[in-house]
């Protein structure tokens, strides 16, 4: 109700208006926190890339690169910012947060000609054991197509691959999601469209950078998957469970019942399971 009443899938809806007329969402660390922690920012290959850290030296070694979600539109909310600080807080690790390219300035080639030199760079100095690459919404989908760049180009798998309510198909093809347009009180089929077409300009929509859940699962880092029965984007995680059965390969699927879309970023009892969870994963691999 209280998503309904803040008329969320509203401003979804026009999102191709919010854009053109410059209202997308940035945020940055808090005075708080920029206080509780380690937070510095600097520029790579033009654009910012965050890194926040515990302010005590003894750290866990874990590293964790968070890819935020924004429909490829916009840039971090300021709940992408308390999830990554709860997740210092639980694991003693430090966050490398980019605010990588974005539409319809940059396009999905763009954003991996930044994201890979990132994370070599971040694996190279923290050992891609230690590293997990983890997003939510589109970023999750970016998440996963960046583990299936890094097999392509040979380069070392990060420990774990973790999608949260993850935008896995820019074709936006899946036959179920107008049923599921209607019970989603967060996003909404017509500004995905905008967004997706944006973002994939004249690549192949079904190419696996665009739309991972197309791409082959072999031989990627372990997959962690956590997705909501009310959210648009559960087709095409349900999609990504059954090819990754067809692979012969382990898919850690997290199904939440009656979890709206990136629910595990705010403050519901389902959120905490879903840190715990999280938590637990990243501390034992």
């Amino acid at each position: 109700m209280l998503v309904r009443l803040l008329r969320w899938k509203r401003a979804s809806k026009r999102m191709r208006q919010r854009v053109e007329s410059g209202r997308q969402t940035y945020t940055e660390p808090t005075r708080r926190q920029r206080r509780n922690y380690r937070v510095t920012k600097r520029d790579f290959r033009g654009h910012l890339v965050w890194t926040i850290a515990p302010k005590h030296d003894a750290q866990s070694g874990k590293h964790v690169i968070y890819l935020h979600g924004g429909g490829y539109v916009n840039s971090f909310a300021s709940q992408q910012w308390n999830f990554m600080c709860r997740l210092i807080d639980a694991l003693d690790c430090t966050v490398t947060a980019p605010n990588y390219p974005h539409a319809p300035e940059y396009y999905v080639n763009d954003v991996f000609d930044f994201l890979l030199p990132l994370y070599d760079e971040v694996a190279g100095a923290a050992g891609a054991q230690n590293v997990t690459v983890m997003g939510d919404s589109s970023g999750g989908g970016i998440s996963l197509a960046l583990a299936q760049l890094l097999r392509e180009k040979g380069r070392d798998q990060p420990a774990n691959v973790i999608m949260l309510s993850p935008w896995l198909d820019a074709s936006l093809s899946h036959p179920e999601l107008p049923a599921f347009n209607k019970i989603d009180p967060f996003l909404d089929i017509e500004g995905l469209k905008y967004a997706a077409s944006a973002y994939v300009r004249n690549v192949d929509p079904t190419n696996y950078l665009c739309s991972p859940v197309f791409g082959s699962l072999k031989d990627l880092a372990p997959l962690s998957l956590f997705i909501g029965t009310r959210d648009i984007l559960l087709p095409d995680c349900r999609k990504l469970r059954d090819r990754a059965k067809e692979e012969g390969v382990k898919l850690n699927y997290r199904e939440y019942d009656a979890m709206l879309h990136d629910w595990m970023l705010i403050s519901l009892p389902e959120s905490k399971q879903a840190l715990k969870e999280i938590v637990e994963i990243i501390g034992t691999s």
